[in-house]
């Protein structure tokens, strides 16, 4: 098989005409189907973008050896956990945290963005948990006194209305 005919192969395997191959290529109908005829030159920046635009092994094309579609990489994520040093316990958190309910997670996602979103002048700015405990108790109190104040004031009325 010529590097010729690897291409009309591909063409084929992917189910394409020679038109539908020339738009991919930046070719016309014509130079597709020059560049399957026997013998004809293949330009190296045409072996490139079929490659590339393909996925197709350039070995195979240029030399018909090997594979003809590169293999797609993988992620393993136990194996990026343990290259990283992680842990077991770590590798359950992550895993578990990707089988939640979709709108949990956004949920959980949002709850980080607010608390690490912050940059350092707002974090600055923001009152410290100290601070707003103070001002929770005087909230409270204050409305502990005013809420006295209210049920003195109805009892004294309450007294003078009895009285009159």
């Amino acid at each position: 098989m010529t590097i010729n005919d690897r291409i009309k192969y591909i063409r084929k395997e992917k189910g394409m005409s020679q038109k539908q191959l020339s738009e991919h290529l930046g070719l016309t109908q014509g130079g597709v189907s020059y560049l399957e005829q026997p013998s004809s030159a293949v330009s190296d920046q045409t072996i490139k973008t079929l490659c590339i635009v393909f996925g197709v092994r350039e070995d195979w094309l240029r030399d018909g050896t090997g594979e003809i579609f590169q293999e797609e990489e993988t992620f393993s994520l136990d194996q990026f956990v343990q290259e990283h040093g992680g842990t077991e316990l770590e590798l359950k958190i992550l895993k578990t945290y990707f089988e939640l309910d979709p709108a949990i997670r956004r949920a959980v996602l949002d709850h980080f963005r607010n608390a690490f979103g912050k940059t350092a002048e707002q974090q600055k700015n923001s009152p410290s948990t100290e601070q707003l405990e103070e001002e929770y108790k005087k909230s409270v109190l204050d409305g502990a006194s005013t809420t006295a104040a209210t049920a003195s004031n109805t009892t004294s009325d309450t007294v003078d209305a009895v009285n009159e």
